[in-house]
């Protein structure tokens, strides 16, 4: 046992900040058509191009890739909040986007495109 008494509380605030920086798994049950994005931005990430767009009928910012297949990646919630995480809705992207800080990196992209696109539409 640890002489510090607040150990346990360091513990679990270790805990819910790897927590917050894993990408939530969820399966869509009618899956967007990624051709279908209205692209806002690209950034490059660990050597892939990722895609950020919307779409009228499911108002998210959704991830894709516009050269590996499955082209899904899925989408980012919170970033109105500066708490952005990331749903990843195909489990064969699983272990790209936990290698390295590619979560952390696709996290700050989407809110720089986030930001960039209300500034630019709002004024």
């Amino acid at each position: 046992m640890s002489r510090s008494r607040y150990a346990p509380h360091r513990i679990r605030a270790r805990y819910l900040r790897a927590l917050a920086a894993a990408p939530i798994a969820v399966q869509l049950t009618d899956p967007i058509d990624p051709a279908r994005l209205t692209v806002l931005d690209a950034h490059t990430i660990a050597d892939r191009t990722v895609h950020f767009g919307t779409m009228a009928s499911a108002p998210r910012l959704w991830l894709s890739f516009p050269d590996h297949e499955p082209a899904l990646l899925g989408y980012m919630t919170g970033l109105t909040v500066n708490e952005p995480d990331l749903w990843l809705c195909e489990p064969a992207h699983r272990d790209w986007t936990s290698q390295g800080d590619n979560t952390s990196r696709l996290k700050e992209a989407a809110g720089l495109v986030w930001f960039t696109c209300q500034r630019t539409c709002e004024g």
